[in-house]
């Protein structure tokens, strides 16, 4: 029934072609514009430029891959058909998580469409790029989590899509990729460590250089980690919060 649902789901999603043209075609479009700005230098890892635009890029907007999710979960079971769903012979619970698997599925599944596109377009080099679909699963997974708790427990749509902005805009600034933070013990684990955007970076980083493989490992396992707290949180809040 779940894998059901989670097909009609994500038919639903691929209709929703504005959140398409926002996932695919912006990180696209940044990606050529930036590359030709930068040109075919190497960056402080050793990565061409263009690699390393790339990897921030799709990474970037993984974190905002959860909308399909908060738009779902709030029309579904919280506004527009909340008692709709609740009169069918179907667990509200089972919708929620159908339409939490469906969302993490189209998001990887569009990073790793990107990915191969800046492979063989730009001639990105991904290293091991099942390794790196992996990442993009582990980032897609924990956002969809997140975006799920900020539309139930957030009055109104507004004031959740406020909040995955939050998330999104304060991993990148964490990770460092506008600007450098001060050289405070604190930040420095956070720009490293405490944030999904710098945890895939540090696992990607590792697949297509070969080094700081403990650093890839533990990056991984913190995401792994986070996604089951937060998914642990989501079982207590869901069943209070949709029931």
């Amino acid at each position: 029934m779940i894998l059901r649902t989670s097909y009609f789901m994500i038919k639903r999603m691929l209709r929703g072609y504005i959140t398409l043209a926002i996932l695919m075609l912006t990180p696209l479009a940044l990606i050529t514009v930036l590359g030709m700005v930068a040109g075919n230098g190497l960056d402080t890892s050793g990565i061409p430029t263009i690699g390393g635009i790339a990897i921030t890029m799709i990474l970037a907007f993984q974190l905002y891959g959860g909308y399909n999710t908060l738009v779902y979960i709030g029309e579904d079971l919280i506004n527009i058909n909340k008692w709709r769903m609740h009169s069918l012979p179907y667990g509200v619970h089972l919708h929620a998580f159908s339409i939490i698997l469906a969302a993490t599925f189209f998001s990887t599944l569009q990073g790793f469409v990107l990915i191969l596109f800046t492979q063989f377009v730009y001639g990105v080099d991904w290293g091991n790029i099942w390794l790196v679909l992996l990442v993009l699963l582990l980032i897609s997974i924990l956002t969809q989590l997140l975006y799920f708790n900020f539309a139930i427990f957030s009055k109104d749509f507004k004031t959740a899509d406020r909040y995955c902005v939050a998330y999104g805009l304060i991993s990148l600034v964490l990770g460092e990729v506008w600007f450098q933070l001060p050289d405070i013990g604190i930040l420095n684990f956070m720009s490293t460590y405490g944030n999904p955007f710098s945890l895939g970076r540090n696992a990607v980083y590792t697949f297509i250089t070969g080094d700081n493989l403990n650093r890839a490992l533990i990056s991984m396992g913190i995401l792994l980690a986070a996604s089951i707290v937060v998914g642990i949180v989501s079982i207590f809040t869901g069943r209070r919060k949709l029931a």
